[in-house]
C-alpha cells in the first residue's frame, strides 16, 4: 500500500507541473466471452507511458491502486493496451477505473472512470458454447502486460515456483470458477482416505457431483455418506482404483472393513490443491461461505510444497486462512499457523475471533472476504479487510514456540530456516471440508473418544440421528480465489 501511495504521489507531482491542455484520451473497454477484457487508448505522437487502475463493482477511493494497477510502457497495433486475459464479467457488472498518461515527459489522469457491462465485444445471436476446460497443459501465471519497474514497482518479495515475480502488487494466480468443472490446468483433485495425521473420518473423492460442483461462478464442497456414496456398509471393502492420489497398494488406496475394528470411514467429501502453482509470501482472498455443521472443518489452507522441515505431524507447517467452529449458537472464526500435530503445540499460533451473532459475522450465512498477509516477518489475517490476528517472528523466531511445557520437535531443524521457518518455503493452496478426527477436536466434548478403536462409528451414531439436517449444513461455498505478490 505505501509502495501504491508513493506512485500517487509521483503522479500527481507531474500533474501539478502539467500543461493544461492536454487530454487523456477516453478508453475504450472491451469484454470477452467467457472470460476477460481489455482497456486502450489510441497511440499518438508524445505518449510514453499508459497505466490502468481499476475495481469490480466497487468505486475507487481517490486515487488507490485498485485490484487492477497496471503500467503498460508499449503500444501495440496503434493502441496502449491494457489485457486481463481470467476475470469473467457479467451483463450488470460495473468497472470503476482512472487512466494515466505520461505525455512528452509530464503526467495526466482520466478520474471516476466507469464502464458498465451490457453485451460482449463481438457478440451474435449464435449460442455460446460451454464453458468446458480442455486443455490439460501445466499451470501458467496469468498474462501480464508490459511493467515498468521504475514507475513506482519495487521489487517485490514472492517468489512463485521458484521464481521471484516481476512486480508487488501483481496478481499471480486467479480463479472464479466460472467454468462447468474445476480448471484441470490449476487444480488437481484428492482420491485418497483421510490418514495421518489427523485420521479424518471420511474418503475424498474427486467424481463426485455430489460433494464437489460449479454452479453459479461458485464451487461447491459437500458432505456425502459412505453409504449413498458407494453403496457399501461399514465392514465391507472399498478400492478407490489407479486414479487413487495416495501412495498404492496401501490404506490410502485400499481398506477392508471386515479387517478393522472401525470399518470403512462413514463420510465421503472433497479436497483440490493448487499443486502445480505454489508461491512464497505474497497476498491470499478467498471469498467464501463457510459450513455450520458441527464436526465438520472447512479446510481453506496452505500447504507445503516440500517436507523441508520433516515429514510428519506438520512439522513443515500449514497455514490455515480461515475455518469455522459451532459454539453453541454462534459460529467462531478461525485462522492457524500450525507447527505440529498434537496438542498442546498444535494451538499455540492459533487466532480466535468468537462469534457473537452480530449480522456483519453470519459466516454461514453470507459470502466473506478471509485474506492472509504472509510476508518474511509476519503473518496477517483480515476478514472483510480488517485485520484480526496477527503473528510473527518480531517477538522471536517461531522455533521457540513453546506450550504446556512442550518444545517443538523440530525446534533445532526451524533454527536452520530464518525467523518464520517453517513458513520461510513456498506452499501451495488447499481446499476441502473433513469430519470429525482425532487431533483436530482435542480440546472439545464430542461423542467418540480421542483415538478410540470405535471413534468413527461412534460419531456416526450421534451424528445420524439428525443425518439429514446435518449434511444439510455441511456445505463449504467459495466464490473466488486470488493471489498477489507482495
Amino acid at each position: 500500500m505505501a509502495d501504491a501511495l508513493r506512485l500517487v504521489a509521483w503522479s500527481c507531482c507531474l500533474l501539478i507541473l502539467g500543461v493544461q491542455g492536454y487530454e487523456v484520451p477516453k478508453a475504450q473497454i472491451e469484454v470477452f466471452y467467457p472470460k476477460g477484457f481489455e482497456v486502450s487508448i489510441p497511440d499518438g505522437e508524445g505518449i510514453s507511458l499508459f497505466a490502468f487502475h481499476g475495481k469490480l463493482n466497487e468505486e475507487m477511493e481517490g486515487l488507490e491502486a485498485g485490484t487492477w494497477a497496471r503500467d503498460i510502457v508499449k503500444a501495440k497495433n496503434g493502441r496502449w493496451t491494457f489485457r486481463d486475459r481470467t476475470t469473467a464479467l457479467k451483463p450488470g457488472d460495473t468497472l470503476y477505473y482512472w487512466t494515466y498518461v505520461i505525455y512528452n515527459g509530464l503526467g495526466y489522469r482520466e478520474d471516476d472512470g466507469s464502464f458498465v457491462v451490457t453485451d460482449y465485444s463481438g457478440n451474435n445471436d449464435s449460442p455460446r458454447p460451454p464453458v468446458v476446460p480442455v486443455s490439460t497443459k501445466p499451470w501458467t501465471p496469468p498474462a501480464d502486460p508490459d511493467i515498468d519497474i521504475r514507475l513506482g514497482c519495487t521489487t517485490p518479495k514472492t517468489e512463485v515456483n521458484g521464481a521471484p515475480t516481476r512486480c508487488a502488487g501483481q496478481l499471480v494466480f486467479v480463479d472464479e470458477f466460472n467454468a462447468s468443472k474445476l480448471d484441470p490446468n490449476k487444480w488437481k483433485s484428492e482420491r485418497r482416505f483421510a490418514d495421518k495425521p489427523d485420521y479424518e473420518f471420511n474418503v475424498y473423492v474427486d467424481d463426485a457431483p455430489e460433494t464437489l460442483c460449479l454452479a453459479n461462478g461458485h464451487v461447491v464442497l459437500s458432505t456425502n455418506t459412505m453409504k449413498k456414496q458407494f453403496r457399501k456398509g461399514s465392514h465391507e471393502r472399498l478400492d478407490l482404483g489407479e486414479k487413487c492420489t495416495g501412495l498404492a497398494n496401501t490404506h490410502d488406496c485400499v481398506r477392508d472393513g471386515r479387517t478393522l475394528s472401525d470399518g470403512l470411514p462413514p463420510m465421503v467429501t472433497a479436497q483440490f490443491s493448487s499443486k502445480d502453482f505454489s508461491f512464497k509470501y505474497g497476498r491470499v482472498e478467498v471469498r467464501a461461505k463457510m459450513p455450520r455443521a458441527k464436526w465438520v472443518t472447512p479446510q481453506i489452507w496452505l500447504q507445503p510444497k516440500r517436507p523441508i522441515y520433516g515429514v510428519e505431524n506438520y512439522q513443515s507447517g500449514q497455514l490455515r486462512i480461515a475455518y469455522t467452529r459451532p459454539n453453541g449458537g454462534y459460529l467462531d472464526l478461525y485462522g492457524a499457523a500450525v507447527l505440529f500435530a498434537d496438542e498442546p503445540l498444535r494451538s499455540a499460533k492459533n487466532c480466535l475471533k468468537p462469534g457473537t451473532g452480530d449480522n456483519s459475522e453470519d459466516w454461514s450465512d453470507s459470502f466473506h472476504n478471509y485474506t492472509l498477509e504472509w510476508t518474511p516477518r509476519e503473518l496477517r489475517w483480515l476478514v472483510d479487510g480488517r485485520e484480526w490476528c496477527v503473528q510473527g517472528s518480531a517477538k522471536g523466531a517461531l522455533s521457540e514456540t513453546t506450550a504446556g511445557g512442550k518444545s517443538l520437535p523440530q525446534a533445532q531443524k526451524l533454527e536452520e530456516g530464518t525467523g518464520l521457518a517453517p513458513f520461510d518455503q513456498e506452499f501451495y493452496l488447499s481446499f476441502g471440508l473433513s469430519v470429525g478426527g482425532f487431533n483436530e477436536y482435542q480440546h472439545e466434548v464430542k461423542p467418540w473418544n480421542e483415538k478410540a478403536p470405535r471413534a468413527q462409528k461412534d460419531f456416526w451414531n450421534d451424528v445420524k440421528k439428525n443425518r439429514d439436517h446435518w449434511l444439510d449444513e455441511g456445505h463449504l461455498q467459495i466464490d473466488y480465489v486470488k493471489v498477489y505478490s507482495l
